[in-house]
């Protein structure tokens, strides 16, 4: 893997780059102009060619481009110029979407469907560039949140202006293409093959529009800057205002769904053909704390507040599936304490957590008007406790409702669970993705 460049030697490749444009080609340099223990590291990692020349005061060169150094230039280019199209695209929503709160506190907050597209043009951009980025997490909690907080409009423009002014930006994404950027494919094909499957529950059964439009909304903010021309061929796209129209019902959402679904599966069989092939895994293999060797297991553990119907239609979705869905409440006694029972029950080999709307909240300096539902302290306290106990990759937290989620478990992905059944296929790819053997028609049924 190549380390990052130093901020003193890519100021010097820049340079560089932007001679040899004006020069037809090549560039010849010497001391002083240049230091040679920075021109021939740039050598060393390939970034630019050199052929030596003699100098009477020292060392000279004549430098030719590589591919690899012409790449990182328009990735910085790239990355720069988006950057700065986000910055001006979210001060003009600011403007557009922006709406102040009733009552003495008169807060200000961003909503709306060009806003629900910025964040996720966003989230897809820091999933490819910034993977090892300081502010990573910051972006991504802030866009988990993009609708429960007032603030993440503001947040977010604050991020975009410190990666703007950041020189570092170009090494990392180096590093992270030449390392981690194989995980970052791995995430995309991820999102992109559960996008599909939403998109094939709902034209299954495409009772509710507000459903599809959720989904039709979500998917054209993701994607949009990732697969060519994708919306070429929907009804009420304005390419020249890059802009999906989010009115759309009936027959016109149909057609639209259909032709993304299709665009979503040609891209995934092209940029990623072995996607399916390796996230596919046998049954999960857990060892408990008394148990000694592995054992096999199809026990899942759910953690849910007062909501029993959320609960009842989750524990009989897993058993349709085949798995055991493990009730707290219904599990002995025999003597434990609450903690005791969650330490003796919770060896599984994955854990939902259920977040529905039990009890109502707020910060103390605001309104009472300003209350949002929550989900119960235990629901919290547990989801904290299995991430850590099996790790993240096995615990899937799905929201009912109109639900404030804790806003310092960083990289948790929510899934709602919508009327439609979508969260269905959502939490079957995080079992698959687990190493759990789904059957997808039992799954759904």
């Amino acid at each position: 893997m190549l380390k990052p460049i130093d901020n003193c030697i890519k100021k010097t490749m820049r340079r560089i780059y932007a001679d040899i444009e004006k020069n037809g080609g090549e560039l010849s340099i010497s001391s002083p102009e240049y230091k040679q223990t920075e021109v021939d590291e740039l050598v060393s990692k390939g970034l630019v060619a050199k052929i030596d020349i003699s100098a009477l005061d020292g060392w000279a060169y004549i430098l030719k481009p590589t591919y690899h150094g012409e790449s990182v230039i328009a990735e910085e280019k790239t990355i720069r110029n988006k950057i700065d199209e986000l910055l001006k695209r979210g001060a003009e929503i600011g403007n557009e979407e922006s709406h102040v709160s009733g009552g003495p506190y008169h807060i200000f907050s961003v909503s709306g469907p060009m806003y629900d597209q910025w964040m996720n043009e966003i989230n897809i951009f820091n999933e490819r560039y910034l993977m090892n980025h300081p502010l990573h997490d910051s972006i991504y909690t802030t866009y988990i949140h993009r609708k429960n907080r007032s603030s993440t409009f503001n947040d977010m423009m604050g991020y975009l202006k410190a990666l703007l002014a950041d020189e570092d930006l170009v090494g990392a994404s180096i590093e992270n293409n030449k390392g981690e950027g194989n995980m970052v494919n791995k995430t995309i094909a991820h999102m992109i093959s559960e996008d599909i499957d939403r998109c094939k529950v709902y034209l299954e059964n495409p009772l509710d529009d507000s459903v599809g439009i959720d989904i039709y909304v979500d998917i054209t903010g993701k994607y949009d800057s990732v697969i060519p021309n994708f919306g070429d061929g929907l009804y009420q796209f304005y390419k020249e205002q890059h802009f999906y129209d989010p009115e759309i019902s009936g027959e016109s959402l149909i057609h639209n769904l259909k032709k993304l679904m299709n665009k979503m599966k040609a891209f995934l069989a092209m940029e990623y053909p072995e996607y399916e092939k390796k996230t596919e895994g046998p049954t999960i293999s857990i060892k408990g704390k008394n148990e000694g060797p592995e054992c096999k297991s199809n026990r899942i553990f759910i953690v849910h507040g007062h909501n029993n119907e959320a609960k009842q239609e989750m524990a009989r979705t897993l058993e349709k599936a085949g798995f055991e869905a493990v009730v707290l409440h219904e599990q002995p006694d025999a003597g434990l304490t609450i903690i005791e029972k969650i330490e003796k029950y919770t060896d599984v080999a994955f854990a939902v957590v259920l977040y529905t709307e039990c009890d109502l909240g707020r910060p103390k300096g605001l309104s009472v008007d300003s209350e949002k539902y929550r989900a119960r302290q235990n629901v919290v306290f547990e989801h904290g406790y299995l991430m850590c106990k099996l790790g993240r990759s096995k615990v899937c937290a799905l929201v009912k409702g109109d639900v404030e989620t804790p806003g310092d478990i960083s990289g948790v992905v929510y899934i709602k669970m919508d009327s439609a059944g979508a969260w269905k296929i959502q939490l079957a790819n995080n079992l698959k993705a687990a190493g759990l053997e789904v059957d997808l028609n039992k799954f759904c049924i």
